[in-house]
């Protein structure tokens, strides 16, 4: 029998299971939080209660490695960064049971903490955006006349960060709101960079994902762009679209991921510079990412890909993927449309025109309802709550 393991149930983690699923693939499914949703599939085979790879560590290792024994031999699939941070910790003791999709922590802690990969991108001439290190608020005052505002402070380690602030960074309009947060990001023992802003659109970021095999190749490519984000400006895509490879961003990628003897899934972000034509690093992702589904739709199957280069050790090749077609995710655009439609400054014309073209949705209605329905309940929650506390 076929079988996987998929870490995370939310939108990474739906997409995961649907790509499998095509394969014929069993797939357990391990939610982390009360807030997954993708373990109601109808194409999961098995599920677990919900375990947290960086809360309960120990208790979801201790669970894999007396799971029935049908499932030795499973492919482990991250789809969130804890669950890769899991795996990569643990690959040691998981990898005599199973057969890990992530590499060891040695390689991707270099990866996913961002001053190490900027660091790595400086040492080869990457471009990124300026960024400043601070140890301490009496460094900022040191640093006072030299910052920039607006600007943000943005995680060394997104994963840490994430769940605390429930965004992926913070927005510092002057120099006093910049020692509050920053204040406030100590006290939860966190650390921080300040970074410029690049100026652009979300339309403006590109992310180039890659499946790189265990012989160093590339087995599978493709290019993204993003066009809208929840929130506007520094969240997560809402809106996405397939677009023809970019050589500049494949090229820079590549150069960056082989630097580290990286291979596996990974998706480089990057935000186009206006002020000098340049593609700038954002961040590098090494687990599957939020748009699986519109990658399928457009031709290539990244989590088969990896099964069948870990599991048959067959190099399954697949670099065509169909451009301008759109991911949409339809709960969160309409939220989005309600509440920064005037910041965003965006036509009626501009929002609609996605639903126009070919496209897939994030959760899908009709194929697989129930985690639409689950999904839709627990964004309604989160945005109660989200108004209570202001």
């Amino acid at each position: 029998m076929k079988k996987a393991i998929v870490f995370g149930c939310r939108d990474i983690g739906l997409g995961v299971i649907h790509s499998l699923a095509a394969k014929n693939i069993a797939v357990m499914a391990i939610p982390h939080e009360v807030y997954d949703f993708a373990h109601f599939s109808k194409f999961v085979s098995a599920k677990t209660g919900r375990i947290s790879p960086d809360k309960e560590n120990i208790k979801l290792l201790d669970f894999l490695m007396n799971l029935n024994k049908d499932w030795d031999g499973a492919f482990l699939l991250p789809a969130s960064d804890p669950s890769a941070v899991f795996i990569a910790r643990n690959r040691g003791e998981l990898a005599n049971r199973f057969v890990p999709a992530v590499q060891g922590w040695e390689v991707i802690s270099r990866i996913i903490n961002k001053a190490a990969l900027y660091e790595q991108a400086g040492k080869i001439g990457i471009p990124a955006p300026t960024v400043f290190y601070p140890d301490g608020a009496e460094s900022l005052i040191e640093k006072r006349d030299e910052l920039t505002f607006p600007c943000i402070l943005k995680p060394y380690e997104t994963h840490k960060f994430y769940p605390v602030f429930q965004r992926k960074s913070l927005l510092v309009r002057d120099f006093g709101e910049l020692l509050k947060k920053y204040t406030l990001v100590r006290e939860n023992n966190l650390r921080v960079m300040v970074s410029e802003i690049i100026p652009g659109a979300d339309d403006h970021l590109y992310d180039y994902v890659s499946y790189i095999d265990r012989r160093g190749s590339v087995s599978a490519e493709a290019c993204m762009q993003k066009m809208r984000q929840h929130p506007p400006g520094f969240g997560m895509a809402r809106v996405s679209r397939t677009v023809p490879v970019i050589p500049e961003i494949r090229d820079l990628s590549l150069q960056l991921l082989r630097s580290f003897s990286y291979r596996g899934f990974s998706a480089a972000e990057f935000k186009f510079d206006r002020r000098d034509n340049k593609y700038k690093l954002m961040e590098i992702n090494v687990r599957p990412v939020l748009q699986e589904r519109l990658l399928l739709a457009a031709g290539i199957n990244f989590p088969y890909i990896a099964y069948m280069d870990h599991i048959e050790e067959v190099r399954h090749s697949c670099t065509t993927c169909d451009p301008g077609i759109y991911w949409i995710d339809l709960v969160r655009d309409l939220h989005s449309f309600f509440k920064w439609r005037k910041r965003e400054n965006w036509t009626y014309k501009d929002y609609l025109q996605p639903y126009f073209e070919k496209k897939v949705f994030c959760s899908p209605l009709f194929d697989d309802p129930v985690p639409f329905a689950a999904r839709t309940l627990i964004l309604i929650k989160e945005a109660l709550r989200a108004r209570r506390r202001k």
